[in-house]
């Protein structure tokens, strides 16, 4: 899979800044870069944006290479203004445009947008709004599931590109029970490998009494449950599990819209729920720092 690289006049139009500038911060060694055969500096997306943290600021430049449908997709872009974004990705994904899907996350990320900002603020409201279509038909099936399906191949296309933490030493277990969508599980999946942590994902549609016998097999030190609706999620199962993360003494915690109603929280032996994935971001790094 090619990779997105940025040349020297992309960056200074992205940084606002001269070319001969972003020439000196890759001559000094500051800014990471690699040489063409014919010697024209190029630079990968994670070079970029360490040197952004380094620096301490975002790309707020207009990237007139790009060339969007939209030719006020970059305003919207620089602005973040999430409902222009959101509606344009929905549009592409359903247009089986995965790589401009990808390309708008990578621009997104550059910006200074987290891994777990992008699920919360661009990819769950839109397959929220997949749902919501397929519920009224406004779109069919398969193209709910074309929706979801190129959100998540985007998602895996960006993903090697960002920048982790150093190895924690910490292994998570996740899975999803009974629900369908991958992109919530893979998200929590995501975001622990992002803050240094291993992760066992064991998908979707996994019964709860697997991830128990995961957890009696495997030396982890979280376990994590995704789901969006309540009446899909086993309880006997899930208590199965409690049982084991319990005797273990291995938090547990709950991640989805399915927990929402603090009665259905009540219902199930847990330690800790997190309504969107910058909440369970932070936790994870407080565990970490532990």
């Amino acid at each position: 899979m090619n990779k997105r690289i940025y040349s020297t006049r992309e960056l200074a139009q992205i940084w606002n800044v001269s070319e001969s500038t972003i020439k000196r911060w890759a001559d000094r060694g500051e800014l990471c870069c690699y040489r063409t055969p014919g010697g024209h500096r190029k630079f990968h997306l994670q070079d970029i944006c360490n040197f952004q943290k380094q620096r301490g600021f975002e790309a707020t430049g207009l990237l007139t290479t790009e060339k969007w449908e939209d030719p006020e997709i970059e305003e919207a872009l620089n602005r973040k203004r999430f409902d222009k974004v959101r509606q344009l990705i929905h549009y592409l994904a359903l247009q089986n445009q995965r790589s401009r899907v990808r390309d708008l996350m990578e621009r997104l990320y550059m910006r200074g947008m987290g891994l777990a900002d992008l699920y919360d603020e661009v990819l769950i409201p839109i397959v929220e709004r997949g749902q919501q279509e397929l519920e009224i038909e406004e779109i069919s099936i398969g193209q709910e599931k074309l929706l979801r399906n190129n959100l998540e191949e985007a998602m895996s296309i960006l993903f090697p590109e960002l920048i982790r933490r150093r190895q924690s030493g910490r292994t998570g277990l996740c899975g999803a029970p009974d629900d369908p969508c991958r992109i919530s599980v893979n998200a929590l999946s995501r975001i622990m490998e992002v803050e240094g942590w291993d992760c066992l994902n064991l998908g979707s549609r996994v019964p709860c009494t697997v991830m128990a016998e995961m957890v009696d097999e495997e030396p982890v030190n979280l376990v994590c449950v995704a789901c969006a609706e309540s009446d899909t999620l086993n309880s006997d199962d899930f208590e199965t599990l409690a049982e084991v993360a319990g005797h273990h003494r291995i938090p547990l915690v709950l991640v989805g819209n399915a927990f929402t109603d603090p009665q259905v929280r009540k219902e199930l032996s847990h330690d800790d729920y997190f309504p969107d994935f910058r909440s369970f971001q932070s936790y994870l790094i407080h565990l970490s720092s532990r």
